[in-house]
């Protein structure tokens, strides 16, 4: 069976909606007359145009996924049979068939090298206690689902995220320096995605039939792309009230 590896990672209203978003809060940034440029430094150590560059290459690259791996799928156990006037007819088994593991190019490297990047400056015991804690949220609430894949609920690695970021930096910096809230939550929030919805459950990913799952892609891209959001909405908002 032919695989497709040029597809959207979510509905195509959201994908356009997220492609709005951040000329909206430019606009209101504009509107009542802050240095976008300014507070983009100040939460994520990037211009406002690299940043919107690299959001938009986030964007972009959702739409490719590499594959790194394949597998053949498992079949169903045991032939089913249905009983009629006497007779038993077998109904259909489903055989298996290869599933293709891949990275998405936007959510996985292009969001972990961002990653990397933002978490360059953070103090590593308070970050990777703060990825484990968003991997086994997103372990705990994942859904494998059959012929799909791993759908994590959306809302789950942003809010873990963000308030296991807040408590960190608020006991390792004194409660003062929240414009670090970003570099800690996005990093936390890809790492722990991904590492809770592909890395710790493997074993489902191999009897799910689904013909490709992506890294990043599907059922995770929307939960990293919001976490880089409202956390750098939030660090912004916070860094500036200190």
């Amino acid at each position: 069976m032919k695989k497709k590896f040029l597809f959207l990672p979510t509905a195509l209203p959201f994908y356009i909606l997220f492609l709005l978003v951040p000329f909206f809060l430019l606009a209101i940034v504009a509107l009542f007359g802050y240095d976008a440029s300014s507070m983009t430094e100040k939460v994520l150590g990037l211009t406002s145009p690299v940043s919107l560059a690299i959001y938009l290459a986030i964007l972009l690259g959702s739409l490719v996924n590499i594959p790194v791996y394949d597998f053949k799928s498992s079949s169903d156990t045991e032939p089913k049979f249905v009983s009629y006037m006497g007779m038993r007819y077998p109904l259909p088994v489903w055989h298996g068939h290869k599933t293709v593991i891949a990275i998405n190019l936007g959510g996985c490297i292009i969001s972990g090298a961002l990653g990397i990047y933002l978490a360059w400056t953070m103090p590593l015991l308070p970050l990777l206690l703060t990825v484990i804690i968003v991997a086994l949220a997103v372990y705990a609430t994942a859904q494998p689902v059959r012929s799909v894949g791993v759908i994590v609920p959306v809302w789950i690695p942003p809010v873990v995220s963000i308030i296991t970021s807040f408590i960190a930096i608020y006991l390792y910096a004194d409660g003062n320096n929240f414009f670090d809230l970003a570099r800690m939550a996005f990093p936390a929030g890809v790492f722990g995605t991904i590492a809770g919805a592909n890395v710790l459950h493997a074993k489902s990913i191999r009897r799910l039939g689904a013909s490709v799952v992506s890294a990043g892609g599907v059922g995770t891209f929307e939960s990293i792309l919001i976490t880089g959001m409202i956390s750098t909405i939030i660090a912004a908002l916070l860094g500036g009230a200190a």
